[in-house]
């Protein structure tokens, strides 16, 4: 048996080619591109022609669609082995949002998307994991709205924590769950539809608590138990 290549493994590991078979998998594997991002750095801009499909590696992406009033709403967070701007992809479009590395280090591969494309066509399996793809980019959306309708603001910051944890946490020893995902509070607010304002005093007050503590490299869940309270409160 043939060992799989550190990329050919990251390929296999996404919802997108999940099913593709090792032949396809190993053609994308040598004609991808790699490139590292430092946090802060766009990947793409909202307008641009989406000509590849874009994998995550290590770190984390956010997705944000900029407004009128000049400001910014994150409207997705992704990490490794999850795939970004799928449906710009399919639909041969522009990105309607940019996507900015989250963390340091944020390694991306870019495949062209004709290879895939024309795959498609005479593949089922691989089609089906690409629409389990979209469903998946499909529930990110719907997990922010859920976090947006989930009521005050503690509420809403309490579903998003429970969210980052299932979604990117990890337990220590002792039961506390580290998130390494560098949110500002600027970032936090965006999130759960809140002021920075608020959001500040908030996360103050559980930092005071116990609840939550936050470095530079993302958050400490220390009690999980009580944000499960806070975000069943109504």
């Amino acid at each position: 048996m043939i060992a799989l290549t550190q990329t050919e493994r990251v390929l296999h590991a996404t919802r997108l080619l999940s099913a593709a078979d090792a032949p396809l998998v190993a053609e994308l594997a040598r004609v991808a591109t790699r490139r590292h991002f430092a946090r802060g750095e766009w990947i793409w801009r909202a307008g641009q022609p989406a000509h590849h499909f874009t994998v995550i590696v290590s770190g984390t992406v956010k997705i944000v669609r900029p407004q009128a009033n000049g400001g910014n709403t994150i409207v997705g967070l992704f990490g490794a082995r999850d795939t970004v701007g799928d449906m710009a992809v399919f639909s041969n479009g522009t990105y309607p949002a940019d996507a900015v590395a989250l963390s340091e280090g944020v390694e991306i591969l870019y495949i062209d998307k004709a290879i895939v494309l024309d795959r498609l066509e005479h593949d089922a399996a691989l089609a089906g994991s690409c629409n389990q793809a979209l469903v998946e980019h499909t529930r990110a959306l719907q997990d922010k709205i859920r976090i947006l309708s989930a009521g005050p603001v503690e509420r809403r910051l309490a579903t998003l924590l429970l969210y980052l944890c299932e979604r990117f946490g990890d337990e220590l020893e002792g039961g506390a769950l580290t998130i390494p995902m560098a949110l500002s509070r600027s970032d936090l607010a965006s999130l759960v539809g809140s002021t920075v304002e608020t959001t500040i005093r908030a996360m103050s007050r559980w930092q005071k608590a116990g609840l939550v503590s936050t470095s530079d490299d993302g958050f400490l869940v220390h009690r999980r138990e009580e944000l499960e309270r806070l975000a069943a409160t109504p």
